[in-house]
Formats: C-alpha cells, sequence, structure tokens
C-alpha cells in the first residue's frame, strides 16, 4: 500500500509511530487491546485534536496519554520532522478522517507483524 502524501501522509506517519512507540508489554493501553484501534486510539487522537491546537501539543498529549515514545534515534528525528508540518491542515485530516487513517494504520501494522511471523518461521535458527 503506498504511503499517503501531504497533510494526510503526515497524520498517518504520525498515528504509525504513535502506535509503534507504545509500551505494548507493561504499559495500560496493552490491557485493552480489544478496543484499542476502534475505541482507544481513535477517541484519544480525536479528542486530542480538538484539545491542540498545534500538532507538537498534540503529540505530547497524546505520547503521554497513551505512554508512546519513539523507540529508535530515525524514530525520533522522523517525529521531530513530521512534527514541523503545517498544523492546521494535519489536525483537520485527523479530525475529518480518522477512521479511514486508522484503518490504514491498522493494515500497515497487521502486515509488518505477518512479515516478521513469517519470516521468523523461514529462519532455522
Amino acid at each position: 500500500m503506498p504511503p499517503l502524501e501531504g497533510p494526510a501522509g503526515v497524520a498517518e506517519r504520525l498515528l504509525l509511530l504513535l502506535h509503534y512507540g507504545i509500551n505494548w508489554n507493561d504499559g495500560w493501553v496493552a490491557r485493552y487491546r480489544q478496543t484499542y484501534w476502534e475505541e482507544i486510539l481513535v477517541d484519544r487522537v480525536v479528542v486530542a485534536t480538538y484539545r491542540n491546537g498545534t500538532l507538537r501539543r498534540w503529540w505530547s498529549d497524546l505520547a503521554a496519554e497513551l505512554r508512546s515514545a519513539p523507540r529508535t534515534p530515525a524514530e525520533r528525528r522522523e517525529v521531530e520532522q513530521l512534527l514541523r508540518s503545517d498544523d492546521q491542515p494535519v489536525l483537520e485530516v485527523l479530525r475529518e478522517e480518522l477512521e479511514a487513517l486508522v484503518l490504514r494504520t491498522r493494515i500497515t501494522t497487521e502486515s509488518v507483524r505477518a512479515s516478521r511471523s513469517a519470516k521468523k518461521s523461514e529462519d532455522p535458527a
């Protein structure tokens, strides 16, 4: 699936980095996997778009609430670069197209997980 472009692409990438940064072993979100995609993530993302007028505040709010942090130096640099995008168009896309963006994020994460599983089953180690 090709990445989206423009504000939708920024929003999609931020959602993906937010998701991957969650502590799935010890964080509170791990206890709510059943409702994460349809409720937890969607509700918190949309509320944060109305509560915060900039992407930096939006990210800070959500990262703190979901206990998410970029995992690697490359992810940290990418988040910082994405947060320099024009705030309002990205926040608007997050408000108006969130379900579709979450769907794409979920498809991506499921695809990555399946690919990793397949690779592990192929490795003789």
